[in-house]
């Protein structure tokens, strides 16, 4: 939904949550009266201030405060579950209880550590975590933070690339700066075998932004979880999945690399963890179900469940595709009415 649709969404979910919908659904379940089957899967990215934020903000899908009001209310209208538990009802091809709600972060922000792990843990949920191994391992900011600084810290009018094709981007206004930032995410997560690290090198210097292999892995440490935190969460009864190894879009790769980003990133986590990890988030999240080479990797590198950021309920029956589940994106730009009216009924777009 985009412009005056989107609008009108809110609208009227404001307008239903004033009425009380959601708290009815909620209500009729608890009471049996109205119950759906199946898994709700919510994403989130960072919970943080944006207030002196130096990251992107647009990767910020809650405050703290925020996100603590929506645990509140997931805890007290749904079934909270874990990925163990997930995985359990799979194998012994069982249902979950109903109403059961997964909370999910993908990959790997230090906050998620700082300020949602401990909110999590107040309201008994056991979230799951899809971490980016390279980046924590190699300490380097993930690269579309790069993208953030190279456009924001940019004082030309106008910049030229030559990779992966000549192209002229404006960087006159900050209406211009929003568009291009749109733009150079555009180009890596959709070209087919891009070399990342040359293209931000190409845009650092076409953009005059000074970049060094010591600013990224300064601000990668700023920015990003460690293993250590990653162990203490999973100690805590926290679940962790692969999000790849450098947050490239599956479908954009060649079968080597695709191969190498699924294996390698479930062998560093298994290292890591002493531990099967058997779950993945893909990066950007698209439907893996027109690709069937994808879905032959995932299989082949070990993996049982795949999550999309494709809205929708997953049903988990016997037929269902565990390599396409869906998951609801939580976003600040959307009011509290529509992401409760969401939960309530994980089938709006």
């Amino acid at each position: 939904m985009k412009g005056p649709i989107l609008r009108g969404a809110f609208l009227a979910a404001e307008v239903l949550d004033r009425l009380g919908l959601p708290r009815a659904l909620m209500a009729a379940r608890r009471r049996q009266i109205w119950k759906t089957g199946g898994l709700t899967v919510a994403v989130y990215h960072r919970v943080a201030e944006p207030a002196g934020d130096e990251l992107d903000p647009e990767l910020i899908d809650a405050t703290p405060s925020e996100f603590d009001s929506q645990m509140a209310y997931v805890s007290r209208n749904f079934h909270s579950v874990g990925i163990d538990d997930v995985l359990l009802a799979r194998r012994e091809g069982r249902p979950l209880p109903p109403d059961s709600v997964l909370i999910t972060f993908d990959d790997g922000y230090l906050d998620n550590h700082n300020h949602a792990f401990p909110i999590l843990q107040r309201h008994g949920i056991r979230a799951t975590f899809f971490i980016t191994t390279g980046y924590l391992t190699d300490r380097r900011l993930f690269w579309w933070e790069r993208v953030h600084k190279f456009v924001q810290g940019s004082t030309v009018r106008e910049a030229h690339l030559e990779y992966p094709a000549p192209e002229t981007l404006d960087l006159a206004s900050p209406q211009a700066k929003a568009r291009t930032k749109r733009r150079l995410t555009r180009i890596i997560k959709d070209h087919d075998a891009l070399d990342v690290e040359r293209f931000l090198d190409g845009v650092s210097k076409a953009f005059g932004v000074s970049w060094t292999e010591d600013d990224s892995r300064r601000h990668g440490d700023r920015a990003l979880m460690s293993w250590e935190h990653v162990r203490a969460m999973r100690a805590a009864g926290m679940g962790i999945g692969s999000h790849t190894c450098s947050h490239r879009v599956l479908q954009t790769l060649i079968p080597a690399d695709l191969v190498s980003e699924l294996r390698a990133s479930r062998a560093t986590l298994e290292e890591k963890l002493d531990e099967p990890i058997t779950t993945i988030a893909y990066p950007v999240g698209k439907s893996i179900s027109s690709f069937p080479a994808v879905r032959r990797a995932l299989i082949g590198a070990g993996y049982e469940l795949g999550f999309t950021t494709t809205a929708g309920l997953n049903p988990l029956r016997a037929d269902e595709d565990m390599f396409d589940l869906r998951r609801i994106s939580v976003d600040r730009a959307q009011p509290a009415s529509w992401n409760r009216l969401r939960f309530a009924i994980p089938t709006l777009h």
